[in-house]
């Protein structure tokens, strides 16, 4: 910023850039600006700084150049509002404390499995509401930058009322879906859920497969530490499974890991779905909206 203007507050200097360039430029803008106390002495104190910059012994010796540093001037506080403004926002939304309509939504495509694809095409409008007005959510620390979103969709049939349960990481100012369920009115209906992590729990306890992690078993672990990112390895997880559940024919772990502050630590958030007793559940309500349409 120009030495001129250092004492005052950053509006009042751009107006004061921006009101010397109209004067200069004879922009009949300025006539219908309020006149501000002291104003020429400050314009030309500000243009008398700009010509010793420039080098140059007046403003008549090359009018042009002046009028271009006054638009630099003001381009790079512009800029600098621009960044403070962002890195703001993205310290919010590394907090989980974003207001969620800010967000730019991103689906990956590695949700979009050959076994689910149709349920999240069918749904992409959908995901991008529960994110951006969601009715539950539950935001967890700038370590993990994990966040769940939850909207409950009312259909004309009980039946066909369902939650959407999104899952998924805070970038900055996007949020990238990775997960997405539906939790039908017959499994939440009587249940009281204080946020959305409460939701995912209900969820995972119905869908879930229990693991046996660090001789714990249990089908939903969070905040777990470890020394070595290598525990939390998929296919080491896979192996832990317990007997019976092996025998299933699929399923599919979801983890997020942090780091936890000022140490080396690494901790986790963990959960394995049986994706064929959710496909069956999915595949029922299918059936039975298409024959509740069909009435």
């Amino acid at each position: 910023m120009i030495q001129a203007l250092k004492t005052y507050n950053k509006s009042f200097a751009e107006g004061m850039l921006a009101r010397t360039s109209f004067f200069l430029d004879d922009d009949p803008m300025l006539r219908t600006l309020k006149p501000i106390e002291n104003e020429d002495a400050i314009r030309n104190n500000v243009i008398t700084e700009i010509c010793k910059n420039l080098n140059i012994p007046s403003v008549s010796y090359n009018k042009q150049a002046v009028l271009d540093y006054l638009d630099d001037e003001l381009e790079k506080s512009t800029k600098l509002e621009d960044k403070t403004e962002k890195e703001i926002l993205n310290r919010l939304s590394a907090r989980g404390e974003l207001p969620t309509d800010l967000y730019t939504v991103n689906i990956q495509n590695t949700i979009a499995t050959k076994k689910f694809q149709n349920i999240f095409k069918k749904n992409e409008a959908l995901i991008t509401e529960t994110i951006k007005k969601p009715d539950m959510t539950y935001n967890f620390g700038a370590n993990y930058c994990a966040s769940i979103f939850a909207k409950f969709y009312k259909g004309k049939y009980e039946y066909n009322s369902f939650f959407l349960l999104v899952v998924g990481k805070r970038e900055g100012l996007t949020f990238i879906v990775n997960q997405v369920w539906q939790l039908y009115n017959d499994m939440v209906s009587g249940n009281s859920f204080n946020n959305a992590l409460d939701l995912l729990k209900h969820f995972v306890e119905n869908f879930g497969v229990e693991v046996d992690f660090q001789g714990e078993i249990s089908k939903f672990f969070i905040n777990v530490i470890a020394k070595d990112e290598k525990e939390f390895n998929i296919r080491i997880n896979e192996n832990k499974l317990k007997e019976f559940e092996k025998k299933r024919s699929g399923f599919i772990t979801y983890h997020y890991i942090g780091q936890v502050p000022d140490s080396n630590d690494k901790y986790i958030i963990f959960f394995a779905i049986d994706t064929e007793k959710y496909m069956d559940y999915i595949t029922r309500h299918s059936r039975i909206i298409r024959s509740g349409r069909g009435n």
